[in-house]
């Protein structure tokens, strides 16, 4: 298996160990932990006390314990959606999910899907047995690409310092990135529609985060808060394999997404919807409508 990639700007404690074939994106912190082969973990998560097993994946800003808490075990093939939180002491089942947004505060089993702040049982998977996830070969294109993470604006953007772009760029001008903003999704990707397209006018504040590896669409005028999540992708949760599924996000014009709020696709936010601070939002926003959370039928 291929030695693990392990991005800029992770920290790693002398103690933690992190298995072959695995994926830790930029900005994460992992305490003392052990990440067996082939996790994925997104960017700007915070491991500690941590076991987690092989084959899981682990989504962007998640929060596993806290130094010196009980260990937390997450059995193999698990999926932990966005900005979940699971507290010290818990175990996650064996192929389980976690919901985004969610908060475990107690073991889940194996296979169970869990949703909600705290979290509760929505059902329990059927997955075919398809094998385990395996990054292999997505490592191996990252590791050839000469550009990753260090990507251009166009012209007419402007990007604050500590911008991390591994994205396909397009559309008006006058487009602001606030600093430290993490966005990726190319055409070279695993859809031809990869890319963030921004229209006049729009505003991303600092450190947010926008995944486009299905495309994220933005219209004019719009303003993302800091430090909100979109993310264009989900898993088809029928599979032990868990393979990326293609999740486009359509952001109309004039919307405002407040701060550490997550979007995660398939989505359709309207011209003029609100999405409060610290929401989750999982499917589509009518035109002008005001949401502090949709759970839908996509868990990442």
């Amino acid at each position: 298996m291929v030695e693990p990639l392990i991005e800029a700007a992770v920290e790693l404690d002398a103690t933690a160990m992190v298995g072959p074939g695995s994926w830790i994106r930029h900005g994460s912190i992992i305490g003392a932990s052990v990440i067996e082969r082939g996790v994925f973990v997104g960017f700007r998560s915070r491991i500690h006390g941590a076991f987690i097993e092989t084959g899981c994946q682990i989504a962007s800003l998640t929060r596993f314990g806290r130094p010196g808490g009980a260990p937390i075990v997450v059995g193999r093939a698990a999926w932990i959606g966005a900005r979940a939180v699971i507290e010290p002491g818990v175990r996650i089942g064996a192929g389980a999910v976690v919901g985004a947004g969610a908060h475990v505060t107690a073991d889940v089993p194996d296979d169970a899907l869990v949703i909600g702040r705290p979290h509760r049982i929505l059902r329990h998977r059927e997955a075919v047995e398809d094998g385990l996830p395996d990054f292999g070969r997505v490592i191996a294109t990252v590791r050839a690409r000469h550009d990753s993470n260090s990507r251009a604006t166009p012209k007419g953007w402007k990007s604050g310092p500590e911008c991390v772009i591994d994205a396909d760029l397009s559309g008006g001008t006058d487009v602001i990135l606030g600093n430290a903003v993490i966005a990726m999704g190319r055409a070279d990707g695993p859809s031809r529609d990869g890319g963030i397209r921004a229209a006049s006018g729009v505003r991303i504040g600092d450190e947010a985060i926008l995944e486009a590896s299905s495309g994220i669409d933005i219209g004019a005028d719009t303003v993302i808060g800091p430090r909100a999540l979109v993310v264009s992708s989900g898993h088809d949760l029928s599979r032990r394999s868990l393979p990326w599924q293609s999740g486009a996000v359509r952001i109309g014009a004039r919307v405002r997404i407040g701060a550490d709020a997550t979007i995660v696709g398939p989505a359709n936010l309207s011209d003029g919807a609100v999405i409060t601070p610290g929401a989750v939002v999982v499917g589509d926003v009518p035109a002008g409508h005001t949401t502090s959370g949709v759970f839908g039928g996509n868990p990442s």
